[in-house]
């Protein structure tokens, strides 16, 4: 289909048609094509549209405007439909490309299609360099593999426009298909480095062999692009018994509209390796699925599928129907290619789907070692309570130090798009940051303006849950991710810019995913307590918004059980018992609305002997001696425990004067001059409290 016109070129190549009744057997493998099954526009994953009239009618004066309108192109009955109308003495029609999407070098390429009737009409099969928009036209070269022009109805052309001879070319020849309007015929052009072959019905009737190939007259070793139009009238397709005025719009004045019908578009290539594409994540019982090896001609094909998965169509082809199960598992296939064997397998994993108010990821009761990666510092995993503790060490924040947690299945969350993280941290360092994101099976990973950072960070001790509406980062824009293939969470710890060099630890409780962020409001936390002889006064942080109250629960051992003291109105950060200290209790808040109450804040005590986050008595990482004493020991310590304070109380839980002295890194000398009795022993941790029982006779 020419673009540009311009007079006969002075440079002339000698060009030859052959007779041939077989295409170029190394082109066996289909590797695109365009079947137009279904109804409707053109798929809009190969095509693109050309609008309106170009300038000058697309370069050759044609009288038509191209549009997008269902009347002039449209997809029906597994066909392609380009439907040229008159209207009020204006032509429409159509012309789509594969510009930008699809292009390819060196293959052949089969157009099954029936053209339209009628002196005026130009359709065409053809295809342009994809660096026209680099070197322009016809620098970029162009292959039409097929036109016709009605007013020479039956004459088949096969052109070529190279800079050596383009616009009115010479490298050209045809041939007569008498029955081109009434039945569908097959118009192919092969393509190789050395040769250009056009063949109708697989019948060749010309090859393009220049001697001497170089830019001038082969520009065609780079990917090429697919056209299809119906033009009307125009340089060449302008009949001139019609014509007007000298105009190129020679078009049979009875005629009012003119099908051109495309069966498939089809591209073959030879056979390099053997491909297999389907679902790699599928839901359980999924129904109907296509799994895709190379379609390689002559070729036979034997399929597996796990236990549980039924194919339903296509067992001995290259591509299946199956019906899911309800396990992940491998789909396999062998093609035997002339007694050679390939090989290719596909893993195909079930996605988890959620159900009831909320879905349980990972509780953490146990390392899950397997799943977890990391990278960009160095990051150390125990267990610890129910929890995963994390200790790291971050060199570089901008190397991007991060954890990434695998799911056992891919997850579709669309239902559920809210991730909750149960999460701790006592950040000694003051400067733990933390941001969570969600990456699916494609490996697009969430980040945009918007990103989960656990912000204000919670760093009281006790575990707190953030929420996260992942919604609005669901779907393909930048940043978006496919939230019913979601893979992994990777949790980036002091990151970037904002992000430290240094230690610290925090612990995950658990991972779960909700369908709404709860009504219920978050617990109040860094719960402190302050004292005079006959009061407690706590204080608290707020981190809710739709708070109603705050409930105040007091009881005498740490394990409870605790009863509610008081309720203070939702502006309250503050609350006073009037109780002496002395009578050692300990303190915990929660927040209330009519949703419901929160999970406690952390724990405070009117006397330190009541706390004990490691109430381990008999820890053999510390040992005292001699125990009995007259109130002068020694306490030997495991040199890998860090211990940032001692203290020493009576069976009261009063402290009592001690004379502590440091002799090594790992033996303390305790003198007292308390009297006969049982003491506690604290030793502070960075984990907690250790107690040691004293008997001083």
């Amino acid at each position: 289909m020419r673009i540009l016109y311009k007079g006969l070129t002075a440079f002339m190549l000698l060009c030859f048609a052959v007779p041939a009744f077989s295409q170029n057997p190394g082109f066996n493998e289909l590797v695109w094509h365009d079947e137009f099954e279904g109804e409707g526009a053109p798929n809009p994953t190969y095509w693109n549209y050309d609008l309106g009239t170009g300038q000058g009618g697309w370069g050759n004066n044609e009288v038509q405007s191209y549009t997008n309108q269902s009347s002039n192109i449209r997809r029906s009955n597994g066909k392609l439909v380009i439907e040229a109308n008159k209207n009020n003495g204006a032509w429409t029609s159509a012309r789509i490309k594969t510009q930008g999407k699809y292009s390819f070098t060196y293959g052949r390429i089969e157009f099954r299609a029936k053209l339209p009737k009628g002196s005026g009409t130009w359709p065409a099969l053809w295809m342009l360099g994809e660096s026209i928009n680099t070197k322009g036209w016809p620098a970029c070269g162009e292959i039409d593999v097929m036109e016709h022009v009605g007013r020479d109805p039956g004459k088949i052309h096969g052109t070529l426009h190279t800079p050596s001879s383009y616009g009115n070319t010479v490298n050209t020849n045809s041939t007569m298909v008498s029955d081109y309007g009434d039945s569908f015929h097959v118009y192919a052009a092969e393509w190789t480095p050395e040769a250009i072959k056009f063949y109708v019905d697989n019948n060749l009737f010309y090859t393009y062999a220049p001697a001497n190939k170089d830019a001038a007259t082969w520009p065609f070793n780079d990917p090429q692009f697919i056209i299809i139009n119906l033009a009307m009238g125009g340089n060449w397709g302008s009949d001139t018994k019609y014509e007007t005025n000298g105009q190129k719009n020679g078009i049979d004045p009875a005629l009012t509209t003119a099908r051109f019908e495309v069966d498939y578009v089809r591209v073959y290539q030879g056979f390099q390796e053997l491909k297999l594409n389907g679902p790699t994540t599928v839901t359980p019982n999924a129904q109907n699925l296509s799994f895709k090896a190379s379609q390689v001609t002559g070729a036979s094909y034997t399929w597996e599928v796990p236990v549980g998965a039924t194919i339903i169509s296509g067992a001995g082809t290259s591509e299946i129907k199956v019906n899911w199960g309800e396990t992940s598992g491998q789909v396999r296939v062998q093609m035997d290619l002339d007694g050679q064997l390939y090989n290719k397998e596909i893993n195909v994993n079930i996605t988890q789907s959620p159900n009831g108010e909320a879905f349980m990821i990972e509780d953490f009761s146990s390392l899950p070692t397997a799943k977890l990666t990391s990278s960009g510092g160095t990051f150390n995993f125990s267990q610890a309570d129910g929890a995963m503790k994390v200790d790291y060490q971050v060199p570089d924040p901008n190397a991007l130090p991060q954890i990434v947690y695998t799911l056992t299945e891919p997850l579709n969350m669309s239902g559920y798009p809210v991730l909750a993280a149960t999460i701790k941290t006592k950040n000694e360092s003051g400067t733990v940051l933390l941001r969570l994101d969600l990456k699916d099976t494609a490996g697009k990973t969430t980040g945009t303006s918007t990103v989960f950072n656990l912000t204000p960070l919670i760093d009281d001790g006790e575990h707190f849950t953030y929420y996260f509406d992942y919604s609005n980062l669901f779907g393909t824009g930048s940043g978006q991710i496919d939230g019913t293939k979601v893979k992994q969470i990777r949790i980036l710890v002091n990151y970037g810019i904002l992000g430290s060099a240094g230690n610290d630890s925090f612990w995950i409780d658990q991972f779960r995913v909700l369908q709404r962020t709860p009504s219920v409001p978050n617990r109040p936390s860094h719960l402190t307590l302050s004292k005079t002889s006959n009061s407690v006064t706590l204080n608290w942080q707020d981190n809710a918004t739709n708070e109603e109250s705050f409930r105040i629960f007091r009881a005498t051992l740490q394990a409870g059980p605790f009863t509610e003291i008081a309720t203070v109105a939702a502006n309250a950060r503050a609350y006073t018992d009037a109780v002496s200290p002395e009578n050692g209790y300990l303190y915990k808040v929660k927040t209330t609305n009519s949703n419901g109450t929160s999970e406690f804040s952390n724990l405070v005590a009117s006397s330190e002997s009541l706390l004990s986050i490691k109430d381990q008595f008999n820890n053999d990482q510390v040992m005292v001696y001699p125990n009995p004493s007259t109130g002068e020991f020694s306490v030997l310590i495991n040199s890998a425990l860090k211990i940032t304070g001692t203290h020493f109380f009576n069976s009261l839980g009063k402290e009592v004067v001690a004379s502590i002295s440091q002799i090594t890194a790992s033996l303390l000398q305790v003198k007292t001059n308390a009297a006969p009795g049982l003491y506690f022993c604290h030793l502070h941790t960075p984990d907690g409290i250790i107690i040691k029982r004293i008997l001083i006779i």
